[in-house]
């Protein structure tokens, strides 16, 4: 009865949304500035000793590291940034960025750990002994600028979120009133996602609610563009694959169940 209860109140906040589409409150914007931390799974660590906030060429490498990762946290002390990776949850992946000169001294305290999947190494001595580098397998690669690893950032944040989609598998013989409950809400969500009619109102709208997200990022920004531009150009799973914001922002809708977004992207 409970499980009963809880699948109508699923059934009526999401109806609640389809009326409530076309209603984008101003007030809503600080809630989506949150919500586009939530679209990745990943955060990024950049640890360096000599980063300066209020350096040009730093504020400059950390915008294109943000065009990777929307979380960037950047860290002058080796410490305190092993006692921020142990406060992460386990469902959030990490991909650090290490300079050479405390790469040596920090990868042995971070690389067992189960949040951190990647480990980048940024160095600008070319007389630096790279053999070390070598003995750790999630050191991915070493490099001098920061074209090349934005490359190689985002392959591994694409791995990672490739990694973090899970499936699950009912058994046919299987009663319903024995399922858990958050399967049953799926399949009550697919079914009202079925009945409803997306007018391109939604679609408008929807673009309208990517350039509030991604209103910092260029390069998403310009994803958005050719979403809106050349949307009936292409069938859907041709947009989840796509290399862009659609696949991340469906994936932790999915995982975490907002509804929200869910309904949104139709």
């Amino acid at each position: 009865m409970a499980n009963n209860k809880s699948i109508i109140s699923v059934q009526i906040n999401t109806q609640a949304n389809d009326k409530q589409a076309s209603s984008f409150s101003k007030g809503a914007v600080a809630n989506r500035r949150m919500n586009m931390q939530r679209m990745q799974n990943v955060l990024l660590i950049w640890l360096e000793s000599s980063i300066d906030d209020d350096n040009a060429d730093c504020n400059n490498t950390i915008k294109q590291l943000k065009c990777v990762v929307n979380n960037v946290n950047t860290f002058t002390d080796g410490e305190q940034c092993v006692e921020f990776i142990q406060t992460i949850n386990n469902n959030n992946k990490v991909c650090m960025i290490v300079s050479e000169s405390l790469g040596k001294h920090i990868v042995p305290h971070v690389h067992d750990m189960s949040q951190v999947d990647t480990i980048l190494i940024f160095y600008s001595n070319e007389d630096w002994d790279k053999r070390w580098a070598k003995e750790w397998p999630k050191i991915k690669g070493v490099f001098r600028d920061i074209k090349s690893i934005c490359e190689a950032l985002r392959q591994a944040v694409h791995q990672c979120e490739q990694n973090s989609i899970s499936i699950s598998f009912v058994a046919s013989n299987k009663k319903l009133d024995q399922l858990d409950p958050s399967f049953m809400y799926t399949q009550i969500l697919k079914e009202i996602l079925l009945s409803i009619k997306f007018e391109d109102k939604y679609f408008k709208e929807f673009i309208t609610y990517c350039r509030d997200v991604y209103d910092d990022d260029e390069r998403e920004l310009k994803n958005v563009n050719q979403l809106q531009t050349t949307y009936k150009n292409n069938i859907p799973i041709w947009w989840y694959t796509w290399d862009a914001f659609l696949y991340r922002m469906l994936n932790c809708a999915l995982r975490s169940m907002d509804v929200d977004i869910i309904v949104r992207m139709g």
